[in-house]
């Protein structure tokens, strides 16, 4: 029997009431007179069919939007009885996905569509239901009529319909969902793998990095042992050639033991620029506030060339304290500013100027100077090894101090670079972080 809600209910004593007048009087109101007891059944019994008809009305209405819902739906849909565990209808998204007609479900228990793996599968989720009333499956294997395998999701619910129970089974095609998360997995492992590749391959670099800074660093010891030995003795000799026995040399011998002594000078100088280049590269650097002020000072004290009557060297202002290594801002500073009085016309005295300024947390340390300036097609390859341009071939040089500088700033986490035209000097700059007041 259908059961009707309150609203329902309401409704339908409203219809009854109305149709009820309509039948004795036509809507008039009108004065009732006593009526005898076979007039009052027969009233009883006519009120009794419009309420029955009503009813009736309104259960055809609330069959047909459920049976509209049914059918409208986008995922499959079955109906069983659970006594017999058969199905009794199944909705145009199920008969569409599986290819089969309606007439081949009809009557059919679950297993023998495909749904459960077998009758005693589909026994025990009929037990189930009796005991829950609800029940999931995830990843049912399901063949279509065309022979294509699909994965689905079945929710059933056990309700009353009425006075008769009723099975609804929804079925989800989770095919596609299934292949993405498939293929997720599969991603998500590649990454793993790939990942532990990477980690693999870099305790193996780093190994071989500490071999090659092993090697380095004995190479660096060799070098500075001995091969400038050597080297000192072949000056020391040529010097003494020069000093004690050049009266018995004509000019032509004094000329090549001066072009032997300033070639071993030349040789020494770079193998200790090589020697500071290799140690500029290995190791942690210890990063502490730095007095710019104090270690351009010094740095202007330690260099005879800097301290020339000819060469004028100002600073602007009092220079600020950054972060960075004392040993690697000495070599930064001692480069520029050795560069910027070597590296001037013949007939020019060296002016340098050097300056500070604040960008954001950062502090950009300038060295202008007035010598011979350098191209802007040249600016990038100067910070090379050895890389000297064509108008500087005539100063004296390795071609390794840029290339200590630019290393060692960016050691120190910094940047460095250079704002130069040939013949208005150039303004070199290093940048790194100031210290927080």
């Amino acid at each position: 029997m259908y059961r009707l809600d309150s609203g329902t209910k309401q409704t339908l004593l409203q219809l009854a009431d109305v149709r009820a007048k309509k039948v004795h009087g036509r809507g008039r109101p009108r004065i009732c007179k006593p009526r005898s007891p076979s007039r009052a059944i027969f009233g009883a019994r006519s009120s009794a069919y419009v309420l029955e008809e009503a009813a009736r009305a309104a259960l055809g209405v609330s069959e047909m939007r459920c049976r509209r819902l049914f059918e409208a739906a986008r995922e499959g849909v079955l109906l069983l009885d659970p006594a017999t565990r058969k199905i009794t209808d199944a909705n145009p998204s199920i008969i569409e996905f599986l290819g089969y007609p309606l007439e081949e479900f009809v009557g059919k228990e679950l297993w023998e569509i495909g749904l459960l793996k077998d009758q005693k599968a589909s026994q025990a989720m009929f037990l189930a239901l009796r005991k829950k009333h609800f029940i999931c499956y995830e990843n049912l294997p399901l063949q279509t009529s065309a022979g294509r395998n699909h994965e689905v999701e079945m929710v059933a619910n056990l309700f009353q319909e009425g006075t008769h129970p009723v099975i609804q089974c929804n079925v989800r095609d989770i095919t596609d969902r299934k292949r993405v998360e498939k293929e997720l997995r599969a991603a998500k492992n590649e990454i793993s793998r790939q990942a532990l590749e990477l980690r693999i391959k870099v305790a193996e670099h780093t190994i071989q990095l500490r071999q090659t800074i092993s090697e380095l660093e004995a190479f660096s010891y060799s070098v500075s042992h001995d091969m400038r030995s050597p080297l000192s003795a072949m000056r020391g000799f040529a010097e003494i050639l020069l000093e004690d026995h050049s009266a018995q040399l004509d000019t032509q011998g004094i000329k090549y033991l001066e072009k032997i002594d300033a070639a071993a000078g030349r040789l020494d100088t770079l193998i200790q620029e090589v020697l500071a280049y290799t140690r500029a590269l290995p190791g942690e650097l210890k990063i502490e506030p730095v007095d710019l002020d104090v270690l351009v000072c010094q740095v202007i004290d330690t260099y005879p060339q800097l301290q020339s009557g000819q060469v004028d060297i100002q600073i602007k202002g009092v220079l600020p304290r950054i972060m960075g290594a004392k040993a690697g801002l000495t070599q930064c500073m001692s480069n520029l500013l050795t560069n910027a009085v070597k590296f001037v016309a013949p007939d020019i005295n060296p002016q340098v100027k050097i300056h500070a300024q604040r960008i954001a947390g950062d502090i950009r340390l300038w060295v202008e100077d007035n010598g011979i300036g350098i191209a802007p097609k040249d600016q990038a390859r100067i910070f090379q090894m050895f890389a000297r341009v064509e108008h500087t071939t005539a100063y004296e040089g390795t071609g390794l101090g840029l290339t200590i500088v630019r290393k060692a700033v960016e050691r120190m986490g910094g940047q460095m670079g250079v704002e130069s035209e040939v013949g208005q000097g150039s303004r070199f700059w290093i940048q790194l972080k100031g210290v927080n007041q």
